[in-house]
């Protein structure tokens, strides 16, 4: 049985490559990742579902759980295999969380802090940038000297 599990991880992410910093690179966008659940964890529990999350609806709710956690994981599975594009992939992304909690600060009945969401928007080009430094270094490590 592990060993079919193995094989499945290694089809998803390909086989375990690469130097300290690929790997370095891995651990700190996961890393990020977890951060960003635990914060919008944070927010849940500050305001609690019962009390409808502050004046949000379900629907924006759901919008911030799939733009502060859905996607935040979906960049750190590409930027496993394809650093390059997992790391642009973060960084243009990365505005888009600003713009959520600008919209729940609006929508919101009342006062509504979201400067925990902030923390999480801030922390995904912290898992961008040792990516595309790996990119970097791999790539300059295959050109030829001359």
């Amino acid at each position: 049985m592990s060993d079919l599990s193995g094989r499945v991880l290694f089809s998803i992410f390909g086989p375990p490559q690469g130097g300290a910093l690929c790997w370095a690179a891995r651990i700190i966008s996961i890393a990020v990742s977890i951060f960003i659940a635990c914060i919008l964890a944070a927010w849940v529990a500050s305001y609690g579902l019962d009390e409808g999350m502050g004046g949000i609806s379900p629907f924006h709710f759901g919008l911030s759980v799939f733009h502060f956690w859905f996607i935040p994981v979906l960049l750190v599975a590409i930027a496993w295999r394809h650093h390059l594009l997992g790391g642009v992939a973060m960084l243009l992304y990365s505005p888009i969380p600003f713009l959520i909690t600008c919209f729940i600060t609006l929508v919101s009945e009342g006062h509504q802090d979201v400067s925990h969401l902030v923390l999480a928007a801030l922390a995904l080009p912290v898992g961008a940038a040792p990516h595309l430094v790996a990119w970097w270094e791999e790539r300059r490590s295959k050109r030829p000297s001359t």
